[in-house]
């Protein structure tokens, strides 16, 4: 007998009695998924007996039997479908403007004209004074150097260097200039080809190695006839310079002179065939008598440091600066790299200390 008792919940029946509510969540009869509507072929699609999961929205057509509903399948057709929607036809080739061609020479000028002003310029050698470091003659087909101009916007020019200057004076220039062509349109290439450093210019420019700077005395020579370099005057102590590099020397008396003390901001340049080179040695001994300013270079007529062979491609080498200039400035050197390294840990140690 039943409790009818007011406050006391009635127990339903379970499973497929007669006595089963209603589902207020079912559909209505002849709409949604119902059980007498015919089922689908085995595997495919929704079953009589299967309701989509809550939230989930139920198919809207069916697929045929084997073909693939998976979700990469249906992104790789939506995705073929959107290129061949968004395939544009096929458009001839643009010609590039009238103006790019004389654009692009425009600017390899001008990169070409700012590299020979400013960093590297080509430089060719016409005599043998330089022999055999460098080649050259006349009527020969001589090397071809590379110049690095910012150097010296960085330091001055050290004892040892090979340095292209300009010719102080027309004394120090007794090789006469190619005359100037009359034809106007060789003349207009060959002024081009100067801009871009494949011609040589129409100026006095020299080549030579410099044995002393401002300060330094020098003179020639010792026993075995080498030339020597003070630092501390004329007086000396004297260090004779080791030159493996020289392809001729003077005999005997003709090499000798000096001392000399090079003022500051000028150099002492010779050849390394010295029979063969109008250097400040020839200058000082013929031209000026014992003129010591005007038998050296100024440094502000310096054009750069020469720094490797660049033609022809047999004779590619670098130009470095000999051990026996070098070797002047080792002692030093231990000094000056303890007192790099020492400094600073020295320096933190005491700032560590005050902490």
């Amino acid at each position: 007998m039943g409790d009818d008792r007011p406050g006391h919940d009635h127990a339903e029946p379970s499973g497929d009695s007669p006595g089963k509510r209603d589902d207020p969540l079912a559909d209505p009869p002849g709409t949604g998924w119902q059980s007498d509507q015919r089922p689908d072929p085995p595997g495919t699609g929704w079953q009589s007996d299967q309701r989509p999961d809550p939230g989930e929205d139920p198919p809207t057509m069916r697929q045929p039997p084997g073909d693939d509903v998976s979700d990469d399948a249906v992104t790789g057709r939506r995705r073929r479908r959107g290129r061949h929607s968004l395939r544009r036809p096929k458009q001839g080739k643009t010609k590039a403007p009238w103006w790019e061609l004389p654009l692009l020479v425009a600017v390899a000028i001008l990169v070409a004209v700012l590299i020979k002003t400013f960093l590297v310029q080509p430089f060719y050698i016409p005599s043998q004074s330089m022999e055999k470091t460098l080649h050259g003659c006349a009527g020969c087909s001589g090397d071809r150097i590379l110049v690095n101009k910012p150097i010296y916007y960085l330091r001055d020019p050290h004892p040892g260097d090979i340095v292209v200057f300009r010719a102080p004076t027309d004394v120090w220039f007794n090789e006469p200039l190619p005359a100037n062509p009359s034809n106007p349109i060789v003349r207009g290439l060959r002024w081009f080809g100067q801009l871009v450093g494949l011609v040589p210019p129409d100026e006095h420019d020299l080549v030579k190695r410099v044995i002393a700077v401002g300060g330094q005395s020098v003179k020639c020579c010792d026993a075995e006839g080498n030339v020597q370099v003070s630092d501390s005057g004329p007086t000396g102590p004297w260090r004779s310079l080791n030159e493996p590099y020289v392809s001729s020397r003077l005999p005997g008396s003709e090499a000798e002179f000096g001392p000399v003390t090079v003022p500051k901001g000028r150099l002492w340049v010779m050849g390394d065939n010295r029979a063969q080179s109008d250097d400040s040695r020839y200058h000082y001994v013929n031209d000026y008598k014992n003129d010591p300013v005007q038998s050296t270079v100024p440094t502000g007529d310096v054009i750069g440091k020469a720094v490797i062979i660049a033609w022809p491609p047999s004779r590619w080498r670098t130009l470095g600066t000999p051990s026996t200039f070098t070797s002047a400035g080792a002692t030093a050197m231990p000094a000056v790299a303890s007192a790099a390294v020492v400094g600073p840990v020295w320096w933190l140690r005491r700032r560590r200390r005050r902490r």
